[in-house]
């Protein structure tokens, strides 16, 4: 989060900021008032907020929605655990100061951590730099991952709840189930994924931290330096397989989600960003890996669960009838997006060597 991605806190989110300030002043040492606040821009699980404090800026973030199975407290207090834990192993997260569980404050649980300042980068081809800055900053998040995944699933303080082969099955399943609630018409290449993926699960069971949702966009780079200072987005965390969280952080090169930029049609020549082979063979270097067995399982994986996630999209559209031309337009958008992932997954291991 930069703070270039500020705009002022959205109706739907404000809070009594004189409260807030006189909690922090009596549970915050050194905190100092006066307190304004802004909003990060985006939308997520976690509303972030920018507060701004004399010498001292720090970042909030409450919950919309809780995980499954938590309260929206129980959340909130395993997200600081999880980045207490990371911060004390040396990853790059801010230092996490304080977890707040009583709704009075701000009428929902949060939290709050130090605000770490760097570059933003919404757009994955770079605009403005030259090839070997390209390069080096897409090595850079490689590496970060790489160095994720190597934490121990005991340091993260996460519920270890299964093994990673275990949460691909879970997984497969939840989202096999998702897709057959909203499926609004009869896909082919679905269909399909539907009866193979369940049924070619890898049995390398290799266990990590898992972000869910890693990509260039979830990090603040350094000033002036091709290195990550902080990871953010946290919401989707868990322990998991560590290939999959790598297929869904690779999905800008294979699909082009509205809102989320992409990495189709790039030159990565000219461009200096590296295609997803020399992507993949940065992760292995950073991750002592000889190479990834079963990849074309986890790029099906993640982009089935894009095309699930889609369908839902398209069911919720569809319940609602949109009236407003652009709406409609944005279903039509994402129907086809269902289709032609469906169909890239499918082409994927059609005839390949995962069977």
């Amino acid at each position: 989060m930069a703070a270039a991605d500020l705009t002022p806190v959205q109706p739907h989110h404000r809070f009594d900021e004189a409260r807030l300030a006189a909690y922090l002043a009596k549970h915050l040492p050194d905190f100092k008032a006066p307190l304004t606040v802004q909003q990060f821009k985006g939308p997520a699980a976690s509303p972030a907020f920018m507060l701004h404090s004399p010498g001292r800026n720090f970042v909030l973030r409450k919950r919309s929605q809780p995980k499954k199975g938590c309260s929206m407290a129980e959340s909130i207090e395993r997200d600081f655990g999880l980045l207490r834990a990371l911060h004390g192993a040396g990853l790059p997260v801010g230092q996490p100061q304080l977890a707040c569980t009583d709704e009075s404050v701000i009428g929902a649980p949060f939290y709050l951590l130090d605000y770490v300042p760097g570059r933003h980068f919404r757009d994955p081809g770079l605009p403005g730099m030259d090839a070997k800055q390209r390069q080096a900053h897409y090595e850079a998040m490689a590496e970060t991952l790489a160095r994720l995944h190597a934490l121990l699933p005991a340091q993260t303080s996460l519920p270890a709840n299964g093994s990673g082969l275990d949460y691909l099955t879970r997984q497969v399943t939840a989202l096999i189930e998702q897709y057959r609630t909203n499926a609004t018409d009869e896909i082919a290449a679905m269909e399909r994924l539907l009866d193979w993926l369940p049924a070619h699960v890898p049995t390398d069971d290799v266990t990590s931290l898992m972000h869910g949702n890693f990509r260039l966009d979830s990090l603040t780079f350094h000033s002036s330096e091709p290195r990550v200072v902080a990871v953010h987005d946290w919401d989707l965390a868990l322990i998991g397989h560590p290939l999959a969280d790598l297929a869904i952080n690779c999905m800008p090169w294979r699909v082009t989600i509205p809102g989320m930029g992409s990495l189709q049609g790039i030159d990565f020549i000219e461009s200096g960003i590296p295609g997803e082979p020399d992507y993949l063979n940065a992760y292995c270097r950073h991750s002592d890996r000889d190479g990834i067995p079963h990849w074309n399982f986890y790029l099906a994986f993640a982009l089935f669960r894009v095309a699930v996630m889609a369908q839902g999209i398209v069911k919720r559209g569809a319940n609602g009838n949109p009236a407003n031309p652009a709406a409609a337009q944005a279903l039509k958008v994402y129907a086809a997006l269902v289709r032609s992932v469906a169909n890239q997954a499918w082409n994927l291991i059609d005839g390949s060597d995962d069977g």
